[in-house]
């Protein structure tokens, strides 16, 4: 999460190219919108016990756990002819980039457009806690099976946009609700809910997912919608030392711990 930080402060710079990050997490981690509270969606004792760790987005939106998943995320100027533009524009041609990558892999995914997108903000249900991401519906959203199999999230700064979002392999992501605070029906009824809502690609891709292969069929979906060429770079030094500096800036101050909550990475 610092690299994508850092990749956003840089991209208002003149001359700054779209970029497209795919990545897995090791160790599985929550990732909580910039605005959660994380005394209240995850239990930290919880996380410890099943060796998650908790870290925090600079997107808004809700809980996801990144566990047997491919994470993607795309940095652009908010001006870019390509990808940018207003909001709804910039989910709908990276939505279609990604349907036309997980087509190539042979999966029959759709983008999908909410006409009253199911976002009652983020209020909390009995438990405290707020549902999951894969739990809720977005003005976009790409489906399989008419179940979310993609749930992404969005940041502009400073003429800038950050796009990320968790591609689901396995059902782990289901496991969030192990993670939260107390138990009891609430719990079950979400876990209903969740896996009514959402989908992942084992489910259509049968068991073997080569992630590798995968995130080659994204990259060449990218390629193909956007009509560009791909050329595979590396951090540079200034980006990777300002993604150092964000890891461990963030995480005292009350802002992003919330009052006693656990101990966050902040940025992972």
């Amino acid at each position: 999460m610092a690299v994508d930080a850092a990749l956003l402060e840089r991209a208002p710079d003149p001359g700054g190219e779209p970029i497209l990050r795919v990545f897995a997490w090791d160790p599985p981690a929550v990732s909580l919108g910039y605005s959660q509270r994380p005394g209240r969606e995850v239990d930290p004792d919880k996380c410890r016990r099943m060796g998650v760790e908790v870290v925090r987005r600079l997107t808004e939106g809700r809980a996801v756990l990144h566990w047997d998943e491919l994470t993607y995320s795309v940095i652009c100027r908010e001006d870019d002819p390509r990808c940018g533009g207003p909001i709804g524009h910039t989910y709908r041609r990276i939505g279609e980039c990604l349907v036309a990558g997980l087509r190539l892999f042979g999966v029959e995914a759709v983008l999908e457009r909410v006409e009253r997108a199911r976002q009652p903000g983020l209020r909390p249900r009995g438990a405290g806690w707020t549902e999951p991401c894969f739990a809720s519906l977005a003005r976009w959203e790409v489906k399989c099976g008419g179940r979310k199999l993609i749930g992404s999230a969005q940041r502009r700064a400073r003429g800038a946009v950050l796009q990320h979002g968790s591609l689901l392999i396995g059902p782990e992501h289901c496991r969030l609700l192990e993670l939260r605070p107390g138990g009891g029906t609430e719990r079950v009824a979400a876990a209903r809910r969740l896996e009514q809502s959402s989908t992942c690609l084992r489910e259509w891709a049968g068991l073997r997912v080569d992630f590798d292969h995968l995130a080659q069929c994204l990259a060449e979906g990218f390629r193909r919608c956007l009509q560009v060429e791909l050329r595979p770079s590396s951090l540079s030094p200034q980006e990777r030392r300002r993604a150092e500096e964000l890891t461990p800036s963030h995480c005292a101050g009350p802002a992003w711990t919330g009052a006693a909550a656990p101990e966050l990475s902040s940025y992972a």
